[in-house]
């Protein structure tokens, strides 16, 4: 089963039209932060990606810095005491962990890894990458979202509230 027409999933560069008061910008600058950084400044706000990035990896950059305003976090400043790298680091990892959600949702993804399951194949991050058209890396990390939480729900005790009204001794 494929998964939902690109149309019908959540779209950065719509997210981005639809918040005007954000500057963006393409600035091989960018590059020295990564690829792309989200900066503000009360209420001025810019997105400034690398345009050396490829399609894919630009539309990945977009979600995470639209993430970013968002949430209302930004890059590293200079300057930040250096215990702040911790924080920093789980920001980092949540807003890429909500950018695989948007740009790969779990349910489309589950339904193509189902579709492939049936063929008798497995699912790699290069394929969800074409599919949901990400980067890998996006794709791996939503591979690893799925895979998580199937583990959760089968290491799920069973609720035990359930159980006891299937047993013929409750009544």
């Amino acid at each position: 089963m494929p998964a939902s027409p690109p149309s019908a999933r959540w779209d950065p560069w719509s997210a981005l039209r639809a918040r005007s008061a954000i500057e963006f910008r393409l600035d091989p600058i960018a590059a020295l932060l990564g690829g792309g950084f989200y900066a503000r400044r009360g209420d001025q706000r810019a997105i400034v990606l690398d345009p050396a990035l490829d399609r894919r990896r630009r539309r990945t950059a977009l979600a995470h810095e639209l993430i970013h305003d968002e949430r209302g976090t930004g890059c590293d400043a200079i300057g930040a005491p250096r215990a702040w790298a911790a924080v920093i680091g789980r920001e980092e990892a949540s807003v890429d962990a909500e950018v695989a959600r948007r740009l790969v949702p779990p349910g489309e993804l589950l339904a193509v890894a189902r579709a492939s399951a049936e063929l008798g194949d497995g699912l790699v991050a290069w394929q969800v990458a074409d599919e949901f058209d990400v980067d890998e890396e996006t794709a791996a990390r939503a591979l690893h979202a799925l895979a998580r939480s199937a583990d959760s729900e089968r290491a799920a005790p069973p609720d035990p509230m359930a159980a006891a009204s299937m047993h013929p001794l409750a009544l």
